[in-house]
């Protein structure tokens, strides 16, 4: 009864932070449900790349990596950005992927949507998939660090180069963005279907009909597989996990307590990026950088073998 009460509590807790969060970083929906014009605080939001608004020109609700690649397009290397987002990531490790970002929370409320069950891919897929995103991410940076270099070197190339990317030569995370599909892809083009009548808009170029069915079964796959976009997508996530390995904050499993995979194996069967735990050393485990501390495990282990540590 004691465990119970303690997983729904640690759980309720992390679920109203997300949400709380949610509506923080997306202050425009404060705005439409108090009947509020933020817009003069719009700045506030700005200046902080990890709380970024929907209405910002910059990155259309994303964050640290979307300010980081775009500083880049600008001919900037963001040294002061990807130093600030290295000591974020060493201190918290991925706790804002499992308890802030609002992408996150939506695909932590799909798998509330009642199923007959979740899935669940095998180990050797889990790891194929995993590494998709890592090289989006190493795709995206090879794209970009040109545009950094030749912007004061060979503007001429620069101009020409950001000119060929197009729409990846402005905001090169904008196709691999889960939240710009759903914070402005998607409501501006439902807002061109209503004012056209029709589904005209839709289907007025392929990309557009691809990047609109693409999303749509990414979002319906994290109804039966958790966190699906996190997992194998996610350019954040894919830095955040080489990283977060090495982070101080960590889960730790007790030897003396924990009684395996054979007797047990909780912690697994609950987490939902499907870490193998008990194939990780006691010491601490990450995942490989994929645990995202939103401490499910620690809550079922009947053992409390489990705990979050610092060092």
């Amino acid at each position: 009864m004691i465990l119970k009460l303690k997983e729904n509590l640690t759980t309720k807790i992390r679920h109203v932070i997300q949400f709380i969060m949610f509506l923080i970083i997306n202050f425009g929906i404060i705005e439409y449900i108090f009947s509020l014009d933020l817009i003069d605080y719009s700045i506030l939001i700005k200046i902080l790349p990890i709380l970024n608004s929907p209405r910002n020109h910059l990155s259309y609700g994303a964050g640290f990596l979307e300010y980081i690649f775009f500083s880049l397009t600008e001919g900037t290397f963001p040294f002061f950005l990807v130093g600030l987002l290295l000591l974020i990531l060493l201190f918290s490790n991925r706790f804002f992927c499992g308890w802030i970002c609002p992408v996150g929370a939506i695909q932590d409320a799909l798998i509330g949507i009642p199923t007959k069950n979740k899935k669940r891919v095998s180990k050797e897929t889990q790891e194929f998939l995993i590494k998709l995103k890592t090289f989006i991410l190493i795709l995206l940076t090879i794209m970009t660090v040109p545009l950094a270099y030749t912007f004061t070197t060979n503007s001429e190339f620069y101009e020409n180069y950001r000119e060929n990317l197009g729409y990846m030569g402005e905001k090169p995370l904008g196709y691999f963005s889960l939240s710009e599909f759903i914070f402005y892809f998607l409501p501006n083009l439902i807002q061109e279907i209503v004012k056209k009548a029709n589904f005209e808009p839709l289907f007025k170029d392929f990309l557009t009909f691809f990047i609109f069915a693409f999303y749509i079964i990414i979002i319906i796959i994290s109804i039966w597989y958790p966190r699906a976009y996190c997992r194998y997508l996610c350019p954040f996530g894919a830095f955040a996990a080489q990283i977060g390995r090495y982070s101080f904050l960590k889960l730790t499993r007790s030897p003396v307590r924990c009684v395996g995979r054979a007797q047990c194996g909780k912690c697994e069967k609950i987490c939902p990026k499907q870490v193998r735990v008990l194939d990780e050393p006691f010491e601490f485990f990450t995942g490989k950088g994929e645990c995202n501390l939103c401490m499910k495990c620690m809550e079922v282990c009947d053992y409390m073998a489990i705990e979050l540590t610092f060092g």
